[in-house]
């Protein structure tokens, strides 16, 4: 599938709840590992939002979600983390991952938040040096998930 086949489909972006993400992230981001871990610390503070692209028969196709923190992990409004991003395997390379984090950073930038930033996996990075991220730090793994990046992307 390619862009002009997802916009084919009427593809829609447009604000979910952390329960509608965590089948996505469970089934396709996390397969294997115990539920809870398909569900974050962020998922309910109460400026955490979360995304969701919808396919035109509103099928929920993708997911994304950002919440108030920074890199040592202390809650600050000014800088966001993205976390759970995941795509629908029949749904990849469809610029649908691409829309879902410009919508995020929209609204970020309309909120005032200055800094986004997430732990990417490593085969990721060109995703996220497309949309404007930079690494930072050496690569790291995470027992669960594999090789991962730090990725920063300044907004002011």
């Amino acid at each position: 599938m390619n862009d002009q086949t997802a916009s084919a489909v009427g593809l829609e972006i447009r604000a979910i709840s952390a329960d509608d993400a965590f089948p996505l992230r469970r089934h396709h981001l996390r397969p294997g590992l115990p539920p809870e871990a398909s569900r974050y610390a962020g998922d309910d503070h109460p400026a955490a939002f979360h995304l969701g692209a919808f396919s035109g028969d509103e099928e929920l196709v993708g997911v994304v979600s950002f919440f108030p923190g920074t890199e040592q992990g202390e809650v600050e409004t000014a800088v966001y983390q993205l976390q759970g991003m995941v795509t629908r395997p029949t749904m990849r390379n469809a610029s649908i991952g691409t829309r879902l984090v410009q919508e995020g950073i929209t609204r970020l930038i309309a909120m005032g938040v200055v800094r986004v930033w997430c732990d990417g996996r490593t085969p990721a990075r060109s995703f996220y040096e497309r949309l404007g991220f930079h690494s930072v730090g050496e690569e790291f793994v995470t027992p669960a998930t594999g090789p991962h990046y730090r990725f920063v992307r300044d907004l002011a």
